[in-house]
């Protein structure tokens, strides 16, 4: 499925729907955060359509760095003024931080250790929990009881609205 997807954004690309093309690549990184390729993608797709702030953030995390990567990231940081808070706000790593390499730790802990002392607050961001983490609910027999019981009721409602209708008919 997530080949599948690849090719849509390729197809997009092609067809000149970039912005379709990120919103694409935007869902894949909140249903896959540990995949760090795919924010160097977006960043590139941003680059070559000339918003040099969105691609710089979403290339702070990367680990190639030529001067256009640079640029990038650092026009980005003056957007927000250099604030690590806003930063982690709009990269929203949510990511395990342990699969990071060392010198990607170090960048997401600067930014911590700026939020810290300029906000006082880090943002922490939930983990995905993807469909297959979910534990599967198994029906009990108190669910059924009660599932059961309004059944019952709704058919009792029923039945006194038919009684009540054949009443008033009979009074005419």
């Amino acid at each position: 499925m997530q080949n599948d997807l690849f090719s849509k954004i390729d197809f997009d690309i092609k067809e000149g729907r970039k912005y379709k093309a990120t919103l694409r690549l935007r869902n894949l990184i909140n249903e896959y955060p540990d995949e760090l390729n795919l924010r160097n993608q977006l960043a590139d797709l941003y680059y070559q359509s000339g918003f040099y702030d969105e691609a710089g953030k979403f290339w702070i995390l990367s680990e190639t760095i030529n001067p256009e990567i640079s640029k990038c990231i650092e026009i980005y940081k003056n957007s927000v003024n250099n604030s690590g808070n806003q930063i982690l706000k709009d990269i929203v790593f949510r990511g395990d931080k342990n699969k990071l390499s060392i010198n990607q730790q170090t960048i997401l802990k600067e930014l911590e250790k700026n939020s810290l002392e300029k906000t006082k607050t880090v943002p922490n961001f939930q983990k995905k929990k993807n469909q297959k983490n979910l534990i599967e609910y198994k029906e009990t027999s108190k669910d059924r009881l009660i599932i059961y019981l309004f059944l019952i009721i709704i058919i009792f409602i029923v039945l006194l609205l038919i009684l009540g209708i054949i009443k008033i008919i009979e009074w005419f």
